[in-house]
């Protein structure tokens, strides 16, 4: 992507906020976001679009975190033309 200049990488996570109740799984969750800064520090210059969605509950179909609502925030973040990508979209069901 970097070579030809264009596409996007985009990263699926949840949990928005840290968590004191589960603190290995809130510094993986923050190690994600970080990881999304460093990409596109990385390969934005050249093209690539670097970003994550970040979905606030649990995903079932029919429900406020459903899959086909959460695919339109990545479909949205594909299509985004250069000059306003958004490296994060929290998708918190309302």
């Amino acid at each position: 992507m970097a070579r030809r200049g264009s596409g996007s990488f985009i990263i699926t996570g949840g949990m928005p906020e840290p968590k004191p109740r589960y603190v290995s799984l809130s510094l993986g969750k923050a190690g994600v976001r970080t990881l999304v800064t460093l990409l596109d520090q990385g390969y934005g210059p050249s093209g690539v679009h670097m970003a994550s969605v970040t979905v606030g509950g649990p995903v079932a179909a029919g429900t406020a975190f459903d899959p086909d609502d959460i695919a339109e925030h990545h479909w949205r973040l594909h299509i985004q033309p250069r000059d306003q990508w958004r490296r994060e979209i929290l998708h918190s069901g309302g």
